[in-house]
Formats: structure tokens, sequence, C-alpha cells
């Protein structure tokens, strides 16, 4: 068959990362992240510079997963290295506070129109994690509210209502769904449902709204604009804090995230990825500074201390590589020119595609949200924009398909369907993409697991 005509070639092209994926199934799953997962294995990386990366096999890739959307200006960007390297050699970790971790607070809230204090973590997941401790401890309430589809991360109170259907919990680590929350203080309701979210604030027992920036998925389902004003709106006549995360946003929307561009700001907002220059262990929550009160220490105040403050710490937070890297990004972010650069490349990016897809008379299409591009294959309605349609789904096997096809032609996206266009992408490097998706396409019509329409008429 052809579809194992194309397996067999991915095997025959990547054999030392299938040598190393055997052998990491002896002490781990074969994965560290669910989306990395891929068919027959996944590709094991060896090097990375600007645009494009090699595997342990030599072949090279035009990459769009650029660090899951945290490279905003490439690999192994000369400045960064610069900032990075030389940090380590003065040390990694001092068990201090330390200057460069005061600068990059600065710049945060220099940039982010909610940050009126910082505090940092290291990660986005776990900055979540304590925004939903200080919503808690501000308002008195227990329940959160979110948007189906919604991602904020692995913890309990938010791996709920990503993955239909959205009233069942995930396998293993959550509790019973009770009649009107899932865990016990996550209330789901239907993805951009204006209706049902004033019906839910208006009980006035909601902690606080969380809202993906961009809309679910990075902007796979965006948020029509007038959905923000009301979410802002309706948070404050009903004492509910309103919160935006920015892990993927913050600083790719614009230099002030997607909170400036949509012309919305939070009570708080969690921050990870490219704030943290793209290293791991750089996150931040930031925020009205009533609220990121409740987590100073006050000497000589024993209630508040044991009782009303919000204890954090972590071995990892503010350290100086990490800060490093975030002052070094931050200052290259805040002139705002590498956004509309990397926005013009992805809208570049994007039409080729959907010519490709048009030549081909493929039901499918291509889509960007801002600097963040998708691929949907399926109907695409065309009287709204594609990204508002909270209906899209495509089955694992196409997906793996795409991936593999796009691998094969070197190109590399995040399970095949997203991708995040720095601001070091060419226009060469963005029509040989177009080329290859191309190519890509070819492969899928052979193997059946995709048609052209023409063969229906």
């Amino acid at each position: 068959m052809a579809i194992r005509k194309s397996v067999d070639q991915f095997i025959a092209t990547h054999q030392k990362s299938r040598e190393l994926w055997e052998r990491s199934l002896g002490v781990n799953r074969g994965i560290h992240h669910d989306a990395r997962f891929t068919i027959p294995f996944p590709i094991y990386s060896s090097q990375a510079k600007g645009a494009r990366k090699w595997d342990v096999d030599g072949n090279e890739y035009i990459d769009y997963t650029m660090g899951h959307g945290s490279l905003m200006l490439g690999h192994a960007h000369p400045t960064l290295v610069e900032a990075v390297s030389g940090q380590i050699s003065r040390g990694s970790h001092y068990g201090t506070e330390n200057e460069l971790a005061l600068e990059w607070a600065e710049l945060i809230c220099q940039l982010i129109p909610a940050a009126e204090r910082v505090e940092f973590v290291v990660s986005g997941t776990e900055a979540n994690m304590l925004i939903a401790q200080l919503v808690r401890a501000y308002t008195g309430r227990k329940k959160i509210l979110k948007f189906a589809e919604h991602f904020f991360g692995w913890s309990d109170h938010f791996q709920v209502g990503v993955l239909p259907p959205y009233d069942k919990p995930v396998a293993g680590r959550l509790p019973p769904i009770t009649a009107d929350s899932v865990t016990e203080g996550t209330v789901v309701i239907p993805c951009n449902d204006g209706v049902a979210m004033e019906k839910a604030l208006a009980g006035k027992d909601i902690a606080a709204l969380f809202i993906e920036g961009g809309g679910a998925h990075c902007g796979a389902i965006g948020m029509p604009p007038d959905l923000w004003h009301a979410a802002r709106r309706l948070t404050q006549e009903h004492g509910t804090l309103l919160v935006i995360d920015e892990v993927i946003t913050g600083f790719r929307w614009s230099p002030g995230g997607c909170q400036a561009m949509v012309g919305v700001t939070p009570d708080l907002s969690s921050l990870g990825k490219i704030v943290g220059g793209g290293l791991a262990g750089g996150a931040a929550v930031c925020g009205r500074a009533d609220v990121m009160e409740l987590l100073r220490i006050k000497p000589g105040e024993a209630e508040w201390n044991r009782y009303r403050r919000l204890v954090h710490s972590g071995t990892w937070n503010a350290n100086p590589v990490n800060a490093a890297a975030g002052v070094a990004m931050l200052k290259i972010i805040a002139q705002g020119e590498v956004q509309k650069t990397a926005e013009a490349m992805a809208q570049r990016l994007v039409a080729g595609m959907n010519r490709q897809i048009e030549k081909r008379n493929v039901e499918a299409c291509a889509y960007n949200a801002v600097s963040a591009i998708h691929l949907y294959f399926g109907k695409c309605q065309r009287d709204i924009p594609v990204s508002l349609d909270t209906t899209k789904s495509m089955s694992p096997e196409l997906v793996n398909t795409l991936d593999r096809h796009l691998l094969l032609n070197g190109v590399h996206l995040l399970r095949g369907t997203i991708g995040w266009v720095s601001a070091v992408h060419t226009e060469e490097d963005i029509d040989q993409t177009i080329e290859a998706f191309g190519l890509a396409l070819d492969g899928m019509l052979a193997e059946g697991i995709i048609e052209s329409e023409r063969r229906n008429q």
C-alpha cells in the first residue's frame, strides 16, 4: 500500500532516530511532550541555527516548531548566545536575588499593560497554578471559569474542558465531576459562548475567568473581538478577576501581547516561552499590585504571614541565566519590528499554502493568527473566519500522515498542523516551505488520506 511506502521511506531515512527511540523505550515513553508523538517514531534533533535544524541522521528541516513557540528570534540567536554564555561564566544560580532579575521585571512592567507587579516562576503551567491560588485568595471564591478548548497547562485545575467530551475528566488525576463544576472548582462553558459566560458570572461565585490569549490553541479557534470586551465588562460587574494567559501570545502578538492588541487589560496574566528568552525555566505572573500584594512577606505581621499571605517558593525562580536571556530578548522585542517581520512571513506562508491546496482542489485551508500558522483539513467555512469555527476536528491518522509527509519534505510543524514563524524566517525559507507543502499534499493524495474534489465531480 502507498501508506506503507511513506512509512518505509521515513524509517529508511531516519535510522539513527529509530535507534534512539527504541533505546528510550527502556527508560521512558519515547517522548517528553505529547505533541511530539508521531508515527512510526519521533525525530531526534542534533543541532539548530536560525530557522533550520538537523536531526541525528543529517536530515535538514525548516523549523516551525520554534521551541513550541518560544523562539521568536530563531535558534541560537547571537545576542542570546552571548548573554547566556556570559552569565554562565559568572554563575548559573546564586541562591540569592540578582540585579538582572530586577531589570527583567522592569522590562515586563514597561511592556505588558496588566503588569504592575511581577512574580517569576519556571513554566507557563506553574504560572497559572499560582494565579489560581491568587484569585481564590483575593476574592474568597473557589470556582474558576474557562471556555472549552482553552488550554492553561496540565495542572488539575486546568486539564479539563480541553479534549471532548468536555464534561469528562482526563484519566488518572482529576476528581469526580459535580453537577455544576469540573474538578470541584473549574467550570467549563462552551467555547466562545457569550451567553453561557454571562450566566456563569452572574452567580457571583467565580473567582476568575481564564482566557487563552489569541483564543483556543493559539488562535486555532479565535475569539470574536466583542467577546474580549464583554469578558472585561462582565467580570468587573460581578467581582470576578479576568486572567489572560499570554504564555504563547505574550510579546509575540505585539510588544504588549494579545491584551495590548485587543485593547483589554486583565487583572492578571501568565507569561512564558518568549519572556524567558526561549530558555527553559523562565516564566512569570504579572498583574494588579493589590492582587500581587498577597505574595508579600510582612515582617512582624504574624497573622498576615501565616493565614493571609500566599506562600510561594521555587528553586529556579528568577535565576540569573534565565534573567540574562529574558532581558536580552525583551530589549529586542520591545521595538516591535520582529513581530511585524514574523507576521508578514506568516501571511506569505499561508497564502502560498492555500494556493497549493486550491491547485489540487483539496478540502483544506491554512490560516494565521498573527505569526502562528494553522493547517486544517476538512470543510472550511468561507462565510465566517475559519479561526472561529469551534467544530473543527481531524482524525489522528490524517494528522500523523501530514506530519510524516512534511518531515519527509524537510518541514517541521508541531503535529504537522501548527507552527510559529520567527523573525529570522526568510522569503527563501517560506517559498521552499510552500513547495514542500505541495509535495506533502501529493504524497497524501497518493496514499488516499485526502482526496481531490475533482474526483467527486
